[in-house]
């Protein structure tokens, strides 16, 4: 009867019928969603049945249990039957899986670093012969395995590997994201119910037909289950509106246990305990619970049909079998089981849970023994995994300072890894134990991350007086943290506020002296006058001083202070960094910085190409405000060279996000607005989504963004007839905006003056602006000289007007600005001077990873080190060449490297 289930899911085995059938040349996962017992298991046990030897298939099965389980528990079952390919692997790759897995010492990888390794041995194996991954209840594998699976589900679709995995309907998981098809299992309708219990129970009278239906709620595993309770009772059976169907199940399934005998049922609550599903394991501390002359037997449950026993491994049928017995279990009854695997299991790494489990009172040596637990899932790339060993150590602490300490420990470690509901819960402990001026602080600490007191001023001025008490404790790098925070607040909330000047000025009565710290707190705390000092300070720290991450913090300070060329460099230096150690987290945050970079450094397909790369890493890692940043990057570019509607969708995602706690998002979301407005000559909307960056009671209010926006807002101005308004609000910026010292602010500043400036004043406006170097802002030089062409037309001076038209055109043309190098062409068309439109962008017809991929190849990379560093598989790459070649018009790398040097990318 193992097709029973399957009755009614026609529509569900064509979708991964489609899948399967596709391997031969490309892969793909799917997330099958549903309510216990609705069949997402049949399901996959259908396309295995399906494949049989043409796939290869690796599996693992999820199981709830009350454990820490250890990281890459679940990866490992997946791929153990093919490790003995990592030997095709690079060393790098090689090593990242032997030390994740426990297979030998070494320095720990990253998570992703473990995934892609993973990604690269999959593919090695999909080449000789297609791969299917059936990952049964995904919500219960430890959180490493997760998210490395969710890294695969999304980056197979070149390689001949499918990904099909269940979830139930309302668990959580790195599984479910947009970016990984999904579907939901629906209860059967009336006639394939009817027809699934025909089939169980052949014929029986009408009303307990009714009453089965009508409990069973098209369940496919109740109206399997239900039927049999039945014959074991006269009671009557519970209706639909009683109770919850899993209940109903779940008392269907105990009414069978409680046929068994004592010894059949304490094997049973001992495999429903154990983390493992070893036979021998289980036997051993049944026997220990039951006595030395007890014989432990699953024939009964067997032949019941709640167990299946494979070789050395039990399995229970189904996961609600496991749960029932879970909920009949009292404390008492479940510590004794847990003892009792404490003392059969041989690796200490599992059996420490169940000594954790076990005890009912504090015991220093335990809590000691699972921080060590913690500490070795940190170093093996999996801090997800680590946060239950630190929260139960701090449970098992016998010494309150400990506790303190743990308790704090993993409160920081939770929002890290974000999981902040396990951040808040923790923080409330943290709370209730604070016993110092010290932990005080560190509360205030905990609040900061989790982000629970907002406000402006006020909580800034509170972070600087936190920072110097923690300074006087001394606790110098949370004091150091806590500085920091308060800047970061000032940029992304009230930029070029005095507050942000008194935050520097605590650091400096406080002696913070490293140059990466104070550069930050300049740059965020004082970005009108600060580009001269940031730059000098990221000069006192080499680049053979610094690593990935602490070049991404001055490339951030060098941004914030509007120093774009110096932190293209950094970010670039940056990326690469990361990419090498796989740290996607800062990759992602790093990548959206670069985006906005290379968008006003005039280098459109690089800002799109990160641009695309940061939306899918940040949306991966859970980072929305970076996700939104670079969402709104590619919108601009988008909009400037007049693609609105992918601007417009771009602009939209960014709203689905939902992210509106700073300002800076607002502010950088009605820039790109601002661009498809101008693109689509509605002047007015563009200007008056500028002018909301000026506005102090607009959640937009970011004087900085209006300061690097303010050449577009005078444009609008001009177009729409505001100049005078526009004036008007230059006119009244505060006086370290209208003096500032930052190359991009003095730039907009004479931009916007020309172009607002009337006609009988033009002239020395113009000639000041354009004689200003305007190297690092390409796109502006080139609106600037439309300006004054048109400034020069309505002065009635043609003859002048028409070389800088063409020089506006022609650098219009090579950055792909269409909308204004068609109005340039207008213009000279007014003038008398016939233009044509330039030829179209060969890379044009390539998608923003693609032209990353070109990039590289023109760079001498090979597939294997452009695979490692865009996190897909070589395979993937190979595949992406494959398309491109036919698209370009070429057939080897070599011409797309000659190609590459005629035709900047």
């Amino acid at each position: 009867m193992t097709d029973l289930p399957l009755i009614g899911r026609a529509a569900e085995q064509a979708t991964i019928g489609a899948l399967l059938d596709g391997a031969a040349e490309a892969g793909g996962a799917l997330v099958v969603r549903g309510t216990p017992g609705v069949g997402k298991s049949a399901l996959l046990e259908w396309a295995a049945a399906t494949v049989g030897d043409k796939f290869r298939l690796l599996r693992a099965t999820g199981a709830v249990t009350e454990l820490g389980l250890p990281p890459y528990a679940a990866l490992h079952q997946l791929l153990h039957p093919i490790l003995g390919y990592r030997k095709r692997l690079t060393a790098h790759y090689a090593g990242a899986l032997d030390v994740a897995f426990g297979r030998a010492p070494g320095a720990p990888a990253d998570l992703y670093t473990v995934a892609m390794a993973a990604l690269e041995l999959l593919a090695e194996v999909a080449a000789e012969q297609p791969i299917l991954i059936l990952a049964d209840d995904a919500q219960w594998m430890d959180p490493a395995s997760q998210q490395a699976l969710a890294f695969l589900a999304r980056r197979i679709t070149a390689d001949r590997v499918v990904l099909l995995a269940t979830l139930r309907e309302d668990e959580t998981g790195s599984l479910l994201d947009p970016a990984i098809a999904s579907m939901s299992l629906a209860p059967l309708d009336a006639e394939y119910a009817e027809l699934l219990l025909d089939r169980v129970t052949g014929a029986i009278d009408t009303a307990t037909r009714a009453r089965l239906l009508d409990a069973a709620c098209g369940n496919p595993l109740a109206l399997l289950e239900l039927p049999r309770a039945i014959g074991r009772t006269s009671e009557r059976l519970p209706l639909a509106a009683r109770f919850p169907l899993t209940a109903r199940l779940e008392h269907s399934f105990l009414a069978r246990i409680g046929e068994f005998g004592a010894e059949t049922t304490t094997v049973l609550e001992v495999a429903a305990l154990s983390d493992a599903d070893d036979l021998g394991e289980i036997l051993a501390a049944a026997e220990l619970l039951s006595g030395p002359e007890s014989t432990p037997s699953l024939d009964p449950a067997v032949s019941a049909g709640l167990i299946v026993v494979d070789g050395g491994a039990v399995r229970f049928r189904h996961p609600l079998i496991r749960s029932a017995l879970l909920q009949r279990l009292g404390p008492d009854r479940r510590r004794a089981c847990h003892a009792a695997l404490t003392a059969v299991i041989g690796q200490r790494e599992r059996s420490v849970w169940h000594a954790a489990a076990a005890a009912v009172r504090p015991d220093a040596a335990l809590a000691a023994e699972l921080e060590r637990h913690a500490e070795q899932a940190i170093s093996r790339g999996a801090p997800t995994n680590a946060l239950r060993a630190l929260e139960r150590a701090a449970q098992l602490s016998a010494d309150m300072r400990d506790r303190r300490a743990r308790t704090y420990r993993a409160a920081a470690l939770a929002y890290a890894v974000g999981t902040p509901h396990s951040g808040d819960q923790l923080r409330a402990r943290f709370r209730d134990l604070v016993d110092s001026e010290h932990d005080g602080l560190r509360y205030e600490w905990l609040n900061e991350l989790g982000g629970a007191d907002g406000g402006g001023d006020q909580r800034i001025h509170r972070l600087v007086d936190f920072a110097a008490r923690a300074c006087a404790v001394p606790d110098d790098e949370l004091a150091t943290d806590l500085l920091r925070a308060a800047a970061l607040r000032c940029w992304n909330l009230v930029p070029g506020r005095p507050v942000g000047k008194q935050v520097i000025a605590a650091a400096d009565r406080m002696g913070v002296a490293d140059p990466v710290t104070r550069a930050a707190l300049l740059a965020y705390g004082s970005p009108f006058d600060s580009d001269g000092t940031v730059r000098a300070l990221i000069a006192q720290v080499p680049a053979g001083a610094r690593d990935a991450e602490t070049t991404y913090r001055l490339a951030h300070a060098a941004a914030c202070a509007g120093a774009f060329d110096v932190s293209e460099i950094l970010l670039t230096e940056a990326a690469e960094g990361l990419r090498s150690a796989g740290h996607l987290y800062i990759l992602g945050r790093t990548l959206s910085l670069l985006s906005w970079t290379a968008l006003r450094r005039g280098q459109w397909a690089h800002a799109v190409a990160v641009a695309e790369e940061s939306a899918r890493l940040c949306a991966e890692t859970r980072q929305p405000f970076w996700e939104a940043a670079a969402l709104a990057a590619h919108a601009t570019v988008a909009a400037f060279r007049g693609d609105f509607a992918t601007a417009e969708e771009l602009v939209a995602r960014t709203d689905e996000l939902g992210f509106r706690r700073f300002a800076t998002v607002e502010a950088i979301k009605l820039v790109a607005r601002a661009a498809v407005a101008s693109g689509r000559g509605h002047h007015d909307q563009a200007y008056t989504c500028l002018a909301q960056l000026h506005d102090p009671a607009n959640p937009a209010y970011h004087p900085v963004h209006a300061l690097w926006s303010l050449a577009s807002l005078a444009e609008a101005a001009a177009a729409c007839g505001e100049a005078a308004a526009a004036r008007a609000l230059i006119d009244g910026l505060p006086a370290d905006v209208r003096e500032t010292t930052s190359p991009t602010g003095r730039m907009n500043l004479g931009f916007a003056r020309a172009v607002l400036a009337p006609d009988e004043e033009a002239e020395p406006r113009f000639a000041g602006a354009l004689e200003a170097d305007m190297t690092m802002w390409p796109y502006e030089r080139y609106r600037l000289l439309l300006a004054y062409g048109r400034s020069l037309r309505r002065r009635r001076r043609v003859r002048e007007l028409r070389d800088y038209l063409r020089l506006a055109r022609d650098g219009f043309d090579g950055l792909g600005a269409a909308p204004l190098a068609e109005r340039a062409r207008e213009e000279l068309r007014a003038a008398g001077e016939h233009s044509t439109s330039s030829d179209a962008d060969v890379w044009a017809v390539l998608s923003p990873q693609e032209i990353q991929i070109a990039s590289l190849v023109a760079q001498g990379r090979s597939n294997r080190d452009i695979a490692k560093s865009l996190f897909i598989s070589h395979r993937t790459v190979g595949s992406h060449l494959y398309r491109m070649f036919p698209k370009l018009g070429i057939a080897s790398r070599g011409e797309l490297q000659r190609m590459a040097a005629e035709h900047r990318i």
